[in-house]
């Protein structure tokens, strides 16, 4: 029993991609969920209805139950968009966290118009509040539990095959230049070596930058964007990429490369801090790895 728990708890600690960084995909992914509910519910009436309680006929009553979702949960994911600090700890067990609370206010909100639909005298109890949640767990962690597990195993297999496609690296001897880093607030100047750049990561407001030397991991913190860090390092040091909205690397610095479900994790010599790939970015790096 406790294997199994254990086994349960690391499946639901799997990094799991974050889709709500773009609202347009926000709202295709929402209005997909929106006509798969009203679907199920058309064909397969699940509940059971008493048609003479309708103030308004089956089919909108399905149509506004298939809606109403739509705004909680578009307002709900640019709340927590606005508020995530770091995409690439997305798991699948925050995905289903966040999944079950909307799920929650969906039903909240169902029980709450239940006066427009219905003309039954008890619709504040207790009762029809505790139906209105349970009803629309049941739909909705029908769907959850089919989709999420199935998309999680779709995008490991894909991008862990992807990773096994890439030819085996054979880094060409970059030329070692000394670059000079501007930082944008103080106009204080850093430099580093070209082949001691590791990768640079966005912290707030500033830029992480790490470096090897001297056996040692150094980290610089500036004042200085990562598309403005990217654009005074790529000159001097073409082998220099931008992985993710959050990370640059340097190429030659990857030892290994393995797949998850957000993309593609990159382990650094000499560093154990893994850069993430994403998902929108593995063609260009697929292509751009395979030329050193």
């Amino acid at each position: 029993m406790n294997d199994i728990i254990t086994k349960f708890k690391k499946y639901l600690t799997t990094p799991y991609p974050y889709y709500y960084g773009n609202t347009k995909r926000v709202l295709f992914l929402l209005l997909l969920i929106s006509v798969l509910s009203f679907g199920f519910s058309y064909l397969f009436e699940p509940f059971e209805v008493n048609a003479a309680e309708h103030k308004i006929s089956s089919i909108v009553i399905l149509l506004v139950h298939a809606v109403i979702p739509l705004p909680i949960a578009f307002c709900y994911f640019k709340l927590l968009d606005s508020t995530l600090k770091e995409d690439t700890r997305w798991t699948l067990g925050k995905e289903l966290f966040h999944l079950s609370i909307i799920l929650f206010l969906i039903g909240i909100a169902g029980f709450l118009i239940r006066d427009f639909i219905y003309t039954n005298p008890d619709n504040w109890s207790l009762t029809y509040f505790w139906e209105e949640i349970r009803n629309t767990f049941l739909v909705g962690f029908l769907l959850i539990v089919i989709v999420l597990p199935l998309n999680l195993e779709r995008l490991i297999h894909k991008h862990t095959h992807s990773v096994q496609q890439l030819p085996e690296k054979q880094t060409k001897a970059a030329r070692n230049k000394l670059i000079s880093i501007t930082d944008a607030a103080s106009q204080e100047i850093f430099e580093l070596h070209s082949s001691e750049f590791l990768f640079a990561k966005v912290e707030s407001n500033y830029t992480e930058i790490f470096t090897f030397s001297a056996t040692v991991v150094h980290k610089t913190l500036l004042r200085i964007t990562l598309k403005e860090l990217e654009e005074q390092l790529t000159p001097m040091a073409p082998q220099v990429f931008k992985t993710h909205r959050s990370y640059l690397v340097h190429l030659g610095a990857i030892e290994t490369i393995a797949g998850n479900a957000q993309g593609y994790q990159l382990s650094l010599k000499n560093c154990h801090t893994l850069i993430p790939v994403s998902r929108s970015t593995i063609a260009r790096f697929n292509a751009m790895y395979s030329k050193l």
